[in-house]
């Protein structure tokens, strides 16, 4: 069989069984347990509330587009599909064996699976910075399919360590919040990096609802679960944060188009 075709047909399987897994995480759910209780027994500061975590639906959505994109005869060649297509294919089964390790209480490896995911996805964004898309559609099924993917796995990284330090350590709640804090504004310089170096709005806006939704996780500790004692100075400063970076983002993102529709109109 001809490897182009190998790997389309690869990147189309891979989708599939990921999607019908973290299906039946929530159907079955796999162990006894959905991913959002396993979530919620894991009492952290650095977690955002259930909610957030509907940017899935996002993310596979346009996982589909991208392995409908992909698969198409005229893609067959494609360079850049090509040169991401197999990373894409590992990435998709190291997503598979996280939900499946993580159902099953293997939180150090699913660290693991996480960091290879993560590394899958810095390359193939990288790779596409590299190889500009040539049209909407490309920008559209491929591009902003990866920056948001990565957006949210960059999240999901921290949140993953968070859960293997709870688990193997004991730490004032204090310590906690301040270290929480920390952490947000290291996705703060992430998110901006990325804007500045890749002029990439998408990656920082999944952290903003990240980080607001970290803010709300704070309030239902103390309203919904009472399992953590009341962090106002943390809500504060995680909603406002998050406030404040998208918006940065937007008008960063508005000035760019403004410009460049000058510059066609004067060219």
């Amino acid at each position: 069989m001809n490897r182009d075709i190998l790997r389309q047909i690869s990147v189309i399987l891979i989708t599939i069984v990921t999607l019908i897994v973290n299906g039946l995480a929530t159907a079955l759910p796999l162990n006894g347990v959905t991913t959002a209780k396993l979530s919620d027994s894991y009492w952290i500061r650095f977690v955002p509330a259930g909610y957030v975590f509907s940017v899935w639906g996002i993310i596979y959505t346009f996982l589909i587009a991208f392995c409908v994109y992909q698969a198409l005869p005229s893609k067959r060649e494609d360079p850049r599909m090509r040169a991401i297509g197999w990373w894409f294919v590992v990435g998709s089964a190291a997503n598979t064996l996280w939900l499946l390790f993580w159902h099953y209480y293997q939180v150090e490896v699913t660290l693991v699976m996480m960091l290879t995911l993560l590394a899958t996805l810095i390359y193939t964004v990288i790779t596409l910075v590299r190889i500009p898309a040539r049209t909407i559609a490309e920008r559209l099924c491929v591009d902003l399919a990866f920056h948001i993917y990565i957006g949210w796995i960059s999240v999901a990284t921290v949140v993953n360590v968070a859960v293997v330090i709870f688990r193997h350590g004991t730490f004032s709640d204090e310590t906690a919040i301040l270290w929480t804090m920390a952490l947000i504004v290291v996705a703060v310089i992430l998110a901006l990096s990325q804007r500045l170096l890749r002029r990439d709005t998408a990656y920082g806006m999944v952290i903003a609802w990240a980080l607001y939704g970290l803010g709300v996780k704070q309030v239902q500790y103390v309203t919904n679960e009472a399992h953590l004692p009341a962090a106002p100075q943390l809500v504060s400063f995680a909603s406002m944060t998050a406030i404040s970076l998208a918006s940065v983002l937007f008008a960063w993102w508005l000035v760019d188009q403004v410009r460049t529709l000058t510059r066609k109109a004067t060219a």
